[in-house]
């Protein structure tokens, strides 16, 4: 399975590591300014979904062109980084979502439901290791 999910940090702590990409939903209000979105995370959430470092190229390769490009970091927009933070606003989970129907690489259903969710955010960071 290439997505898990934590119901404590207790739990993920005792996972093992802290190698993980995280898929983070964005919790700034509608209307934050860009840069305030991707300079500031809370890492280790407990509704995120998280790949460990085993997954790492498969997650790249099978969901690259799913999730598409994103705003990093420094502003510019591009596939995510796995070494920073790629942000998604809402108006791209409809598309990033139909994608990964369309595609059905591994998992792409507990990512469909997550996404879902995301709709109720503003949008989801990736953020790398």
């Amino acid at each position: 399975m290439m997505f898990i999910t934590f119901h404590s940090q207790k739990e993920r702590s005792g996972y093992g590591g802290t190698c993980f990409i995280e898929l983070q939903y964005c919790k700034y209000p509608a209307g934050t300014d860009i840069e305030q979105i991707v300079k500031a995370t809370d890492f280790w959430q407990n509704d995120s979904l998280y790949i460990e470092e085993k997954d790492h190229a498969s997650f790249y390769t099978h969901y690259k062109d799913i999730f598409g490009s994103g705003i990093h970091y420094d502003l510019s927009k591009g596939y995510f980084d796995i070494w920073g933070i790629t942000y998604y606003g809402p108006e791209w989970m409809d598309e990033i979502s139909e994608r990964a129907l369309t595609q059905k690489p591994e998992d792409y259903a507990i990512l469909l439901k997550w996404l879902a969710r995301a709709k109720e955010h503003n949008g989801f960071y990736i953020v790398g290791v």
